[in-house]
């Protein structure tokens, strides 16, 4: 029986089998849970360089507002508000504490993170 074409369209090869998709179906939800501990390590990385980096509050500050006065980024004003209110608000510790947090709200705030991946160890330049 052929497969349907939802399924063809996500990339399944027109003879798989049942077991096949079962077993690219477990392929892709292994790799999902592998980026995803990968992420958390380096926000966990990051949060301990903020932690120990007042400073690094600051430039973040400046990224958030360079973006904000920007047109071309007007898509994300609403997560760069956001940001410039935790940063104006918030120590460098409980900056760390949200990058550190699992919550759904934290979540959302690390895919929007203003600071670099934690391998370079400073803000996101403009």
């Amino acid at each position: 029986m052929p497969l349907p074409a939802s399924i063809l369209s996500l990339g399944a090869p027109h003879n798989a089998t049942p077991e096949m998709m079962s077993a690219i179906r477990a392929e892709k939800q292994r790799h999902a849970l592998i980026v995803e501990q990968r992420e958390k390590k380096r926000f966990m990385e990051l949060a301990d360089y903020i932690s120990a980096h007042p400073e690094s509050l600051d430039q973040a500050k400046g990224y958030v507002n360079r973006f904000l006065s920007s047109p071309e980024h007007s898509s994300l004003h609403w997560a760069l508000r956001e940001w410039h209110a935790l940063l104006e608000q918030c120590s460098n510790i409980e900056i760390a504490d949200i990058l550190r947090s699992d919550s759904e709200q934290t979540r959302h705030l690390r895919e929007t993170s203003p600071f670099a991946r934690p391998q370079l160890a400073s803000p996101l330049r403009a």
